[in-house]
């Protein structure tokens, strides 16, 4: 069945389109196991070299990839926007092996209001970044939250990808779950990092298909796109970016837009 877009005009209605699938939300873009382990294992290499005290993850849901990532940090902070989200996050919580080292806040990121001046070792964000309206807000904050050095490690779609930018158009499908969606290219992530006060290190496509939102044979071929853009290094034939983006060591706060 195809993508129906929600109409949104504000955080609130953002914030109940996440309170109202917070109950039944899963991954629904292929084999979710696979997948989930596909995505830790990026995760992982993009954090290599990182310091392992304090992660912090922004529009965490349900702690998909916080629980598995807070073995190797002595604290995992989860923030989101939904209070629907981070009670389903706090009830898997409390029968995490390692619940001690959790915790989970209702903080828009745009804000972060209980997150405290570079207390981030890492700052970590999946498949959340298109959903936040106020990108720039989002990216001020992780340079406020990162200690110097540290880290901030996104998985997000690409907006230049061919389904998203060429061919659902044409076939007058929807690609947004939300109106407010947006999804960035690496020259508009770029731009946005760079007043931010992040310095990208790292950016690469990674393999994300869309099958909840597409009709089954487009995703079977967009699949072999996938196969095709890795062999021949066409970022347009995959459906995902990820990167990684560091805090100078000696760097004062960035200059917001006005001032």
């Amino acid at each position: 069945m195809p993508l129906q877009t929600t109409p949104a005009q504000s955080t609130e209605d953002i914030r109940a389109f996440f309170d109202a699938i917070a109950a039944t939300y899963a991954d629904s873009h292929g084999q979710a196991d696979q997948a989930l382990r596909d995505r830790l294992d990026l995760i992982d290499s993009l954090l290599a070299g990182t310091r392992r005290n304090t992660l912090v993850e922004i529009g965490c849901g349900t702690g998909l990839h916080l629980f598995p990532l807070a073995s190797s940090f002595q604290e995992a902070i989860g923030t989101d926007l939904s209070p629907a989200m981070i009670a389903r996050a706090e009830a898997i919580r409390r029968n995490h092996a390692h619940a001690r080292r959790i915790r989970l806040r209702v903080d828009p990121a745009e804000s972060l209001a209980t997150i405290a001046n570079e207390v981030a070792d890492a700052v970590l964000c999946v498949g959340a970044l298109e959903h936040m309206p106020d990108k720039t807000a989002v990216l001020h904050q992780v340079f406020r939250i990162l200690k110097p050095g540290g880290a901030f490690v996104c998985l997000t779609p690409n907006g230049t990808y061919a389904w998203y930018r060429h061919l659902a158009p044409r076939l007058g499908l929807s690609i947004r779950h939300l109106s407010t969606d947006r999804f960035l290219g690496k020259k508009e992530l770029f731009t946005l990092l760079n007043d931010s006060g992040l310095t990208l290190e790292r950016i690469q496509p990674w393999t994300f298909i869309p099958r909840g939102d597409m009709p089954r044979h487009w995703a079977t071929a967009l699949q072999f796109a996938d196969w095709a853009g890795r062999l021949t290094g066409v970022t347009c034939l995959r459906g995902g970016l990820a990167f990684r983006a560091i805090k100078p060591m000696l760097s004062g706060p960035p200059n917001r837009p006005g001032e």
